[in-house]
């Protein structure tokens, strides 16, 4: 283990993981401190694949230079981000130094359209974050970059400061982990000047001037006093932190993401993802947004050339499909935040009535009232074995589907207004 990655791991440094990992990580630790020998994987973590869009094959790239080829392929750069997240690398994990400089590298190659994050981590170093995150909006100006969660994984703290970087954000399932949104930090040590069992005495002297040397560190192992560690430390590591994710996900504000909680995949759609889809279908769109970068770059370059803004029928006649593209996913985001009301319609019909008409997406604060009142009446309900379930008839369902229709009708025709 080289000096840079020992100091990162054992310094005195602000760490952004999950409850879940944090115990896992410390036994890791103290069986390398122990002497015990670290299984080096057959393929590191956090490692970048390239991922051949016709045939479908999956190749592991250890370096950029392994691309500098003439084959033709149309690929998608995979970075499967699934170990500890560190800003330096070392044997058995890649760094998000590494990851960063293969990931601008491939942004480069015509032939790789897009990138797919695929997280299954529970964060790492939270001086590693900026880094990669950085890295993600820069290449997100020429091509997109998607963030999947893994069927079954995490993506908590740090790895969600790094995944909430992409342009949309996916699990595969339902009962993936998000959130975990904080800073901790641990550390050993003895008392100063205090000596153990075996008569080893650990002393700790320091110059007359150095009065605030170390001033934290000592307050927390001689006097349990841990406020200088969270007020100098923690704290200000962890709202930067924050602000890294917020502007990312802009949408977060005002929820209580920075809270430290973790949430289900499921519960957090509209939240801190954006829904669920496999990895075939995120390349998809990984694939469908590439083509409206191209489309988008098009329009740039013709406006700075003529310096003639386009107006909206100019931008329809002469990009239908990116205008339809736009008005596609402005549908599909506003029909997924009315579902997202509409799923608590027997718990309270006028406020969810009231929060369709707002505008604004459900928080998590109103769910866990909506869901407090929903168990409510499920209970009375299973009290009355009298009660009768209502016929569901052919005519009810086809009026129901032309409701629908209708509905999708008026949102379309609104964003179109808007565009």
């Amino acid at each position: 283990m080289n000096f840079s990655l020992a100091r990162e791991i054992y310094g005195l440094n602000g760490w952004c993981v999950d409850s879940q990992s944090l115990p896992s990580l410390m036994s890791i630790l103290k069986n390398i401190q122990s002497g015990v020998a670290l299984e080096i994987p057959e393929t590191k973590y956090n490692a970048v694949y390239c991922y051949d869009i016709k045939s479908k094959e999956t190749r592991l790239i250890s370096d950029t230079w392994e691309l500098r080829n003439d084959n033709d392929f149309d690929g998608i750069g995979v970075i499967n981000l699934n170990g500890v997240i560190t800003k330096g690398g070392g044997a058995s994990s890649y760094g998000t130094k590494d990851i960063s400089r293969m990931m601008l590298r491939m942004s480069n190659d015509n032939r790789i359209k897009g990138f797919v994050l695929r997280v299954d981590s529970g964060g790492g170093a939270s001086n590693a974050v900026g880094l990669l995150s950085d890295t993600i909006n820069e290449v997100k100006k020429t091509k997109p970059v998607y963030t999947l969660v893994e069927k079954g994984g995490y993506m908590a703290s740090a790895a969600y400061g790094i995944g909430s970087a992409g342009n949309k954000i996916f699990a595969e399932d339902g009962m993936s982990v998000i959130g975990s949104v904080g800073t901790m930090i641990a550390f050993e040590g003895k008392k100063a000047n205090t000596t153990d069992k075996n008569g080893v005495k650990n002393i700790v002297l320091y110059a007359t001037k150095s009065t605030e040397k170390n001033k934290a560190f000592e307050e927390a192992l001689n006097n349990d006093d841990y406020s200088l560690i969270i007020n100098e430390i923690l704290d200000p590591v962890n709202e930067n932190f924050i602000n890294t994710i917020l502007q990312n996900r802009p949408q977060l504000k005002g929820t209580d993401f920075d809270n430290g909680h973790t949430e289900f995949a499921k519960n957090s759609i509209g939240k801190f993802i954006d829904g669920i889809a496999s990895f075939d279908e995120v390349v998809e769109m990984v694939l469908t947004d590439s083509k409206n970068y191209s489309s988008t770059n098009t329009i740039i370059n013709q406006n700075s050339k003529s310096s003639k803004k386009m107006n909206r029928q100019e931008l329809q006649q002469n990009h239908p499909e990116l205008v339809n593209s736009i008005l596609q996913e402005g549908v599909q985001a506003e029909r997924e935040r009315v579902n997202s009301w509409l799923v608590y319609q027997s718990a309270d019909p006028e406020a969810v009535s009231q929060g369709i008409e707002s505008g604004a997406t459900i928080s998590a604060s109103q769910r866990e009232k909506f869901l407090v009142k929903m168990n409510s009446k499920n209970l009375l309900q299973g009290l009355q074995n009298d009660s009768s379930k209502p016929l569901a008839t052919n005519e009810s369902k086809v009026e129901k589907e032309k409701e629908e229709s209708e509905e999708e009708k008026e949102i379309k025709q609104a964003f179109a207004f808007k565009l």
